[in-house]
Parts: structure tokens; sequence; C-alpha cells
């Protein structure tokens, strides 16, 4: 099996069972992505309870052919970008809704190029067939032409022309995330200690810090010690998405949790236990120094490395044997060490440090491994130990060379928001500039750095550190709207007719 450090639990074995699929909604604005999340919730939640959600927490679920299904109504929050950024998963199935009267707009390229970069396997949604000028078929040919090629077209990508208003086809999406989520076989195990995201937060007047989750694996209890990033707590009381109190949820289901004693950062990753996880935190913050102050050894890219553990010394040999003769298209492997015994701490700071992959064959992972996996978790630092455990060498092996490709592809180191057309220049000053422009694709969004272009040629960076629309302060200003903002530092002087490219780094 492969794993990652943030899904690894302090549980033994697994017992490993089918669970529900997670599923996002997302596309350009005013395409439907709302009115289609309304439709399904109004009409499949459980016992027709949709109209009793007292209170948004992010995510809910529904039941469609007695199945579950969790849907995530606020694809465009942090949270998203920020589970995104670090790796994680929180959804398994995307649905990209592109509106039939209107076809492909920056939105929803920036929106594919999201679900790209996540892996996921997604669903088209051509939405509003009802509009008089519907033409499914220019849908269909624009996103050829930004590599999506539907079935219909003989591609891959499953599709279906519907009507999120009229409810027309919404029943054939949701067969087709059913099948979606059988080809993905997902997987998890209700015994192990919870796993999941936060996907809002907020204080509470009355009940205090409250924290939406997610939850990915194994099962939350009332009682139970739970600790996101730095905040910890033990969990007093849980509620389900329509606000009634629950003793446990498990994977793939939305809660609220009370009895944390802080609000957590939203997108930080939450584990629980039975045992309090006070330890895990502190040893969180000594991992953090460790990490800051171990320098590491020359890592060159076109490596990727392992450390192998296996039960005897016989196995680890012809492990590392392999390991060493495997093909890589754009590099090599490396192992830096090998010996028999259990995975323990040493190994997973040596793995850190190192960004190398633990390869465990038929061996554990020891107590203090183990709490240092929890402690990484818990310090929602965004390091990652990859490990790959099994109990045949073949599929061991082929689990690691997956992950060894993926570690060599390149990279994106940033995430391109929005471009904006400068139009006028108010006012310039020594330290900063006040100018005027007109968004022309994505978004402008306040505190995020910009490059400035001027035909094609890069004259440098700068910070929006102000934004106004009308007049007033905003935090973001859409596609086609007209804005007045505030670059600092004041170099390089921008001028009309030049353009402005938002963006944000990746990490």
């Amino acid at each position: 099996m492969l794993y990652d450090f943030s899904i690894m639990t302090n549980n033994e074995t697994k017992n490993l069972i089918q669970r529900p699929p997670i599923v996002v909604v997302m596309g350009h604005v005013d395409h439907g992505k709302t009115q289609l999340l309304d439709y399904i919730r109004k009409t499949s939640v459980v016992e027709k309870e949709a109209g009793g959600i007292t209170q948004h927490i992010g995510a809910y679920e529904i039941t469609h052919k007695e199945r579950k299904i969790t849907f995530l109504d606020t694809p465009g929050h942090e949270a998203f970008s920020k589970i995104r950024a670090r790796g994680a998963h929180v959804a398994d199935i995307a649905v990209l809704v592109v509106a039939a009267d209107e076809g492909v707009k920056p939105q929803t390229i920036e929106a594919l190029g999201h679900i790209k970069k996540s892996e996921l396997p997604f669903i088209v949604a051509i939405n509003k067939i009802d509009k008089p000028n519907a033409n499914p078929e220019k849908v269909k040919k624009e996103l050829a032409d930004n590599g999506v090629l539907l079935e219909s077209w003989g591609g891959q990508i499953s599709s279906v022309e519907l009507s999120a208003k009229e409810g027309t086809k919404v029943e054939e999406l949701l067969d087709l995330i059913g099948l979606l989520a059988d080809v993905a076989d997902l997987k998890a195990d209700p015994n192990s200690d919870g796993r999941g995201v936060v996907i809002e937060a907020r204080r509470d007047p009355r009940r205090g810090p409250t924290a939406s989750l997610v939850v990915l694996d194994g099962t939350v209890k009332v009682g139970d010690y739970i600790a996101a990033s730095s905040i910890s707590g033990r969990v007093k009381a849980l509620e389900d998405f329509l606000g009634k109190p629950v003793g446990s949820a498990t994977f793939s289901s939305p809660a609220l949790v009370i009895g944390l004693e802080d609000t957590p950062d939203v997108g930080a990753e939450f584990i629980t236990s039975k045992e309090p996880i006070t330890a895990a935190i502190k040893m969180a913050k000594q991992l953090g120094d460790f990490i800051e102050k171990t320098l590491e050894p020359e890592v060159k890219p076109n490596y990727v490395y392992a450390i192998v553990k296996g039960d005897v010394q016989s196995s680890v040999e012809a492990l590392t044997d392999s390991l060493n003769k495997i093909k890589l298209e754009n590099g090599a492997v490396k192992v830096l060490k090998s010996e028999a015994g259990d995975v323990n701490e040493s190994d997973l700071k040596q793995a850190l440090t190192t960004r190398a992959v633990v390869v465990a064959f038929n061996v554990k992972i020891d107590s203090a491994a183990q709490n240092m996996i929890r402690s990484l978790v818990a310090s929602g630092s965004g390091h990652t130990i990859n490990i790959v455990e099994g109990k045949i060498i073949y599929e061991l092996l082929d689990s690691f060379k997956e992950k060894a490709e993926a570690r060599l592809k390149p990279r994106a180191t940033r995430e391109e928001l929005g471009r904006l057309d400068i139009l006028a220049i108010f006012r310039q000053e020594k330290n900063r500039q006040v100018i005027g422009g007109k968004v022309a694709q994505g978004k402008a969004v306040k505190n995020t750095r910009v490059e400035v272009m001027r035909k094609d040629m890069v004259l440098g960076e700068g910070r929006i550190t102000n934004l106004q629309q009308e007049k007033k302060d905003v935090s973001e200003v859409l596609e086609g709207k007209e804005c007045g903002m505030v670059f600092e530092p004041g170099e390089p002087k921008i001028a009309a007719g030049d353009m402005l490219i938002f963006f944000k780094k990746l990490v």
C-alpha cells in the first residue's frame, strides 16, 4: 500500500471497507454551480430534510439509490486551495460545470487547472440546456480546444447535458458519480482513529470554538482527543450536516465538532485519538525546530531517494537490488539506507530531511515513529513523509515506481489568479502608484503579488496593497469589472496599456 504521512494512524491493522465518494463542484461564476448543488440537496438528502438545515458547515451528504455521496458546497473556499497547495486531496471526484449558452470561460480553464493539478477524476456537466441559445456542441469543441475530449467526441471524459433549474438529467449525473466512485474503489478503515480536513471554523458566542470537518478515514467519536495544526482539545459534541447531535462520524461524512481550545486554520488536517494529543503538539514544535536547523544534504533533482526496511536481511538485499534497477524516464533511484527491522523515528527523520520514500516490506511502523507521524499532522507544517508499505515485493516496487515518477514530474511554482489591463495612472509617488484598470481574466485579489507585463516583456514584480471597486474597499474584483488599486513598491513604473498578472506561489 502507498501512504502519505498525513493519512497514517496509530492502528497496526487496517479493516478496509468501501467508503462514499467526496465530490467538489467547480466552474465559472454564474454557470449554475450553486443552483445544481441546491437542486441535489433539496431532492436527495436523506428523509427530505434539506429544508431543516439550520447551519452552514461547508458540506452535506445525500443518498442516491442507496449510495451516500458527500458534496463540498464551498468549492471556491480558501480551504480548497490551501488543501491543494499542501498536497492533500479532500475530494475524490470533481464536477466541472459549463453553461451551454456561454461556453468555456477563463474561470472554467482555471477550475480545470485545479482539477488536473489535484489529479482528480472528473465529469463535465453542461448546464442550462433549457436556454433558447444553448449550444452543447460548441461547448464540447471549446473543451476539446483546451485538452478535454468528451466521450461523445471520441475521448474518455464523461459528460451529461442537464438543467439544474428544471432538474433535467441531474439523476444521470449522480449515476455517473457512482460509476466513477466504483472505478476508484475508495476504501477506508472505520476502526482507525479519525483523520480529515477542517473546511470551516468559527467562534460561536454560546458554544465557543467550532470546526466543520470532512472525515477522510477512521471514525471521530464524542470523547476523542483531537488536534488540528497546533490546536488541540477533546470532542465534547458532534453534529451532522443537518445540525443533529450524533455520537460519531465516520469516513466521507461532514460533521461539526465542539471542544477545540481555539479555532483551527481552514484547510488544516486533523487527527483524533483515545489518548491526549498534547504530547504530539509538543513534539510537533520540536520537529519544526529540527526541520529548520537540519541542513539537507545535496538533493539532486533527478534522484528519488529510498530508505529500505524489511523483515529479514535477505529481503532487504533483494528489495534494494530491485530498486536500484528501476528505470525512470527523468531520473534514477538511489537507496540511502537499507536494513532489517521496523520503521523507526530515525528513519522518518532521515526521510524528512532528504525527501526519501520509506519502503517497508513486511514490517511495522514502531510506536515512536507513529507518534512522529501524528505530530507532523498536528504541526500543520506541510512537510511530507512518503511510506510505501506491503508484503508482496512486486506490488511494493510498482507502488514505489508510481510515487517516484510522480515525484519527477515538472512542478508548477505558482498559480495564476487573473490578469488586469491598466487603463490609467492616477498618482505616482516614490514608493507606490495609484492605478486603475479592468480585469481581463480571472480576478484581481488584494494583498497578492503581481507581475508587470509590457508588450510580452516582464518589467518586474510588486504587490497590490489596496483594491477598490466603485470607491469601496474590496478583497477581490471579478472578470470584466473595473477597479482602482495601490501598487507597491514604486518600481517598476507602470504605464497605461501595461498588464498585471495576479499570482500566488505554490509550496
